[in-house]
């Protein structure tokens, strides 16, 4: 009898930071289901880049306000099984 690989419930990960360069709070990764909970529950924007589609927060957001809706993002998207890696601000 051969035993299988077990089925992990983990979809792709998504990786939320600030970008040291343009100070911007970015989610890279994940599925279009992870992409629709960063912009309802965390307010982040989809933008092109040239690796593929990320999202962001708005500009100009005060500092309080981008780690709430980034705390926010990652709390929704650990309640829907995706898994997060936040990194410090």
């Amino acid at each position: 009898m051969t035993q299988a690989e077990p089925d992990f419930w983990v979809l792709e990960y998504v990786t939320i930071t600030k970008d040291p360069r343009t100070g911007l709070v970015v989610a890279i990764g994940g599925t279009e289901q992870a992409a629709d909970i960063l912009q309802r529950t965390g307010g982040f924007l989809s933008a092109a880049g040239p690796r593929g589609d990320y999202h962001r927060l708005p500009h100009g957001l005060p500092m309080e306000q981008q780690r709430l809706k980034a705390t926010t993002a990652s709390h929704a998207l650990l309640a829907a099984g995706h898994s997060v890696h936040p990194t410090p601000p």
